[in-house]
């Protein structure tokens, strides 16, 4: 390092000691041979010069335009950053303000019942949508049983009524069952939760009559029989079907309607 130092000490001084001479022999002596033998030898090694100092100052503009070049971009990509997130939050607004207006259209469709809009504040129970809580309860008139839809279908029932706040077991949940008719056929049967298809936010379809057939895209809807759950309500539709060797029903996987993993509003039937 030592040597480093002392090697361009000797370089800056030889550079200076040349521009002194360069200097003398133009502005001191004048124009006499002298001067002339003097830039005659000086000229290479001030065009040299000339060259390192250009290169030098090419060198610093280039690093002040580096500066200026990442200051730039920094401050671009935290704008686009910003106009990211303005674009997501506009998104999620939309995405909100349609599921809102779904729901103000179902709750006026079903105004011959007494119904309350909730929101879903949080998920639970062993596989996640199985169990879920909802900002509303006593308060509001909610009560156990009360039957919970969305716009697209059936979720399932409150279990538990607190004064601001609902437990509602969806038809995810291995203690549901829901009686439905398939809509094609109106041949009747039973929608049950199951552990392991809750898993993908799937449930069962057994009990179905014996003289119904059943196809792949079928749609199920409430039955309305036991009087847990009002007529009508769509369940699911059918995307699996199991059967023994004689072709008879074992039972079917039904994807329910309601999208259970993304649950945002609901409508609570009292």
């Amino acid at each position: 390092m030592n040597f480093l130092t002392k090697k361009w000490k000797i370089i800056i001084t030889a550079v200076a000691a040349v521009a002194v001479l360069g200097f003398v022999s133009e502005y001191a002596l004048g124009f006499n041979p002298m001067s002339v033998v003097i830039n005659s030898v000086l000229s290479p090694i001030k065009a040299g010069f000339s060259y390192i100092v250009g290169h030098i100052e090419s060198g610093i503009d280039f690093m002040i335009e580096m500066r200026a070049y990442k200051a730039d971009n920094e401050k671009l990509e935290a704008e686009n950053l910003e106009l990211k997130r303005a674009n997501r939050d506009i998104a999620a607004y939309r995405e909100e303000n349609a599921r809102l207006n779904e729901l103000l259209a179902l709750q006026t469709s079903m105004d011959t019942y007494d119904t309350v809009a909730a929101r879903v504040v949080s998920y639970s129970g062993s596989n996640r949508c199985e169990e879920i809580e909802i900002s509303k309860g006593s308060a509001s008139g909610i009560k156990t049983g009360d039957v919970v839809i969305t716009a697209d279908g059936v979720v399932g029932r409150v279990s538990e009524a607190g004064i601001d706040y609902s437990i509602v077991k969806t038809i995810l949940d291995d203690s549901s069952a829901v009686g439905i008719r398939v809509t094609r056929t109106g041949g009747t049967g039973l929608v049950e939760g199951d552990i392991k298809l809750a898993a993908n936010a799937q449930c069962s379809l057994s009990f179905l009559d014996r003289n119904t057939t059943l196809i792949v895209g079928d749609m199920v809807e409430t039955s309305g029989s036991g009087g847990l759950y009002p007529a009508g309500i769509v369940v699911g539709s059918v995307i699996s079907i199991s059967a023994d060797n004689s072709g008879a029903l074992n039972y079917a996987v039904i994807e329910p309607a309601a999208d259970m993993e993304n649950l945002g509003e609901v409508l609570v039937i009292k």
